[in-house]
């Protein structure tokens, strides 16, 4: 085995970490698919408040690294029995992997059900890392591009 494997497979390792990082900012960050999207904004005031969850990503990371995961724990089997095994051991690696990856990337949220100034009402779900809303809270609803979002009135 070459001697530099252990710090190439290190130095993979590192780098994958540091993919995942963000690096705070005194500004708040926004969406990219919000950038140069014209944007209205009504007011009004809270009516409900429900907490829910948003559904968690389902990629081929989960799917992928499961199944890896999952054959080479089944492995060690030889012929066509140990073949078997570690088939149905990645195919089981796969659905747990996808399984995990979707329950760790689930948010909390909120449905916010708010009665505009002009009568009518609406219902905007988003995540709670953007404010927590309660019923009565004068607030403005910015929309545009197809997605809407909550935020408290500044008047």
């Amino acid at each position: 085995m070459n001697s530099s494997f252990p710090r190439l497979l290190a130095c993979g390792g590192l780098a994958v970490l540091l993919a995942g990082c963000t690096f705070p900012s005194s500004r708040r960050i926004v969406p990219a698919g919000q950038a140069n999207v014209l944007q209205r904004t009504e007011t009004g005031v809270v009516t409900s408040v429900r907490e829910v969850t948003i559904e968690g990503q389902k990629t081929n990371l989960g799917l992928f690294g499961g199944g890896v995961l999952g054959g080479a724990a089944a492995s060690g089997g030889r012929g066509v029995g140990g073949a078997v095994v570690q088939a149905a051991g990645s195919v089981a690696g796969a659905v747990v992997g996808q399984a995990v990856e979707e329950s760790a990337t689930r948010k909390r949220a909120q449905e916010i059900t708010i009665r505009l100034d002009d009568g009518s009402t609406v219902v905007v779900m988003q995540e709670s890392s953007t404010g927590l809303f309660q019923d009565g809270d004068r607030v403005r609803v910015l929309n545009g591009g197809g997605q809407a979002r909550v935020a408290m009135a500044t008047n």
